[in-house]
């Protein structure tokens, strides 16, 4: 089999390790978001964007994100449209907003859950067109949670 024809067979599937899937190497941008960027090259944002959220969540529960945006770096033309996104969800554009200096306060948080394991990412797309992207991985384990109660014997 050529390299070509397993990408090919990989194509809508997620390659799977030990039962669970592997985090994609690929830097490509979601399809969902893949037209509002046209091409557009993304660039690092490491150093202007700060992405925290837990690595291990558990499926279907609410975590907190937060993300911290440096301001004077990034709202240079002032204002900017910051996108949370979680690659592999079923609606994998989570949260937009319009940042707009000494409204939108430079850090921000909020609730989402997750469907599967992902990429979560922040995409910033300021106001002269330039795009930054910061993303980690984060697991999302099966709920162990039951309606009834537990019951050990001795």
């Amino acid at each position: 089999m050529t390299t070509s024809e397993r990408d090919r067979k990989w194509v809508g599937t997620a390659p799977i390790w030990a039962g669970r899937p592997v985090p994609s190497t690929d830097d490509e941008l979601p399809v969902a978001l893949a037209g509002l960027f046209r091409g557009q090259a993304v660039y690092d944002g490491a150093g202007m964007i700060k992405l925290e959220l837990p690595h291990i969540v558990e499926g279907g529960a609410p975590i907190l994100v937060s993300v911290a945006v440096n301001w004077p770096m990034v709202l240079a033309d002032a204002f900017a449209h910051l996108y949370l996104i979680a690659d592999r969800n079923a609606v994998p554009l989570l949260a937009k907003f319009t940042l707009l200096p000494d409204i939108v306060p430079p850090h921000l948080s909020l609730e989402v859950r997750l469907d599967v394991a992902t990429h979560v990412r922040v995409l910033v797309q300021c106001g002269n067109g330039t795009a930054l992207q910061v993303k980690r991985w984060v697991w999302v384990m099966p709920s162990f949670r039951s309606a009834g109660s537990v019951h050990q014997e001795a």
